[in-house]
């Protein structure tokens, strides 16, 4: 039995959590030893133990590279494996320095679940020291390839649904507790976002277009926050519940008729995906991973992103058309379920991971690989500088700041070379 190791330094509330954990339960099922590596005390540390997996509960900082890359090293020294897949940022950055100081002697597999925000530089050390990155959309993926990730280095592989989280059974007094909650009444249809803040402010705006009495709760929203300000000044006819986040949403879906995902930047949102399972019609942002889930017209609606007017007259048109909703809504669960069941999840990352595992050498680095170490002199040490020019990056809104930053991970210093400068 091969032994991998999945590591996660978030703990809970991200769909990415959830698709983590239940990727790691199905390769456990598939005959994979998964030593399962995440934040002490978290709700998913508990879940990965009630699932039966090795659960090792490690903490890992936010601003320390080095100390979280000794942190795993010694964890490998103690617990072998023979592939480690880094699943979420911090982790991601530990390991790529362990791979670059030659002291990762197993292939690593990358796995980025939102659209990446890393400059070409990055991208481009992490591919270059991965055995594979994968993305979880074609959205993710062709991001990645515009920012330094090659072609061949890239494997695209879904998110699955996880049918736990929709099929279980719902009781009666749970979704009168969620009726309570968001003040359900007959005179007025309830839609819903479950999601933390995206871009709700759009659907917001929308309302002031929307003819249907409508009550939009949103799931994962502060009351007290920006958005719940906005929600506040909504035409008189409609009413907005902001719902702070929990986990506990499958008996709020009962109360929804219309699913709605606001969100210009989504890998492949669980979420969209749950409420697609249930049956329910959506509603969702014309961009990125949403338009390979969703086929407008067919098992839900794309709109344009930034356009209110598009989101108020997508929802009038459902709500007003019971039957277009339930066509939608049964094509939807048979794309959730089919198209993207997490057993082909599961089976594709296997297939991925005995590819890799058929094809590593004993050698820690892959053909090519630049080795940092030597049995004769130890360890060397190894400083990276990052090197920048800038030159009239207020005047021209150039995101310096947003840009030195994103190498900061990756570099022991960056070294600024301001021009002669006009602002």
């Amino acid at each position: 039995m091969t032994a991998i190791m999945q590591v996660l330094h978030q703990g809970e509330g991200a769909g990415s959590v959830t698709s983590t954990l239940h990727l790691s339960l199905g390769l456990a099922r598939a005959g994979f030893h998964v030593r399962f590596v995440c934040p002490p005390g978290s709700e998913v540390e508990g879940q990965a133990r009630a699932g039966g997996l090795e659960v090792h509960p490690i903490a890992l900082s936010s601003s320390g590279r080095r100390a979280n890359a000794a942190t795993l090293a010694a964890f490998l020294d103690c617990h072998p494996v023979g592939l480690v897949n880094s699943q979420s940022s911090k982790d991601r950055t530990a390991l790529t320095w362990l791979a670059l100081t030659g002291r990762l002697q197993v292939p690593l597999v990358v796995t980025r679940r939102q659209m990446p925000h890393s400059l070409f530089l990055e991208n481009r050390l992490v591919s270059r020291l991965a055995a594979k990155v994968v993305a979880v959309s074609r959205a993710v993926g062709d991001a990645l390839a515009r920012r330094g990730t090659p072609r061949d280095k890239l494997a695209v592989i879904p998110n699955g649904l996880v049918t736990e989280r929709v099929d279980g059974p719902v009781r009666p007094e749970v979704v009168e507790e969620w009726r309570r909650r968001i003040g359900w009444e007959p005179s007025r249809r309830t839609i819903g976002i479950v999601s933390r803040p995206k871009n709700q402010e759009i659907v917001l705006r929308a309302l002031d277009q929307v003819t249907v009495p409508t009550r939009l709760v949103l799931a994962g929203v502060e009351p007290n926050g920006p958005l719940g300000r906005l929600a506040a000044r909504v035409p008189a006819h409609h009413a907005v519940v902001c719902v702070p986040f929990t986990p506990e949403v499958r008996a709020l879906y009962e109360l929804l008729e219309l699913v709605l995902l606001p969100s210009r930047s989504e890998g492949l949102s669980q979420a969209l995906l749950e409420a697609m399972a249930l049956g329910k019609p959506v509603i969702a942002s014309a961009a990125t991973g949403n338009l390979e889930v969703v086929t407008d017209g067919v098992d839900g609606r794309l709109v344009d992103p930034l356009a209110p007017s598009a989101w108020g007259l997508a929802i009038d048109e459902l709500l007003s058309n019971p039957g277009a909703g339930a066509r939608l809504g049964g094509r939807a669960r048979h794309t959730a379920r089919v198209t993207y069941s997490l057993d082909r999840t599961v089976e594709r990352t296997a297939e991925l991971y005995q590819s890799i595992l058929a094809g590593s050498r004993p050698c820690s680095e892959p053909s090519g690989q630049r080795k940092f170490c030597s049995s004769s002199l130890g360890a060397i040490v190894v400083n990276i500088s990052g090197f920048t020019i800038v030159r009239n990056a207020i005047k021209l809104d150039f995101p310096v700041e947003a840009s030195i930053r994103s190498i900061l991970p990756i570099c022991d210093e960056v070294v600024v070379n301001v021009g002669r400068s006009e602002d």
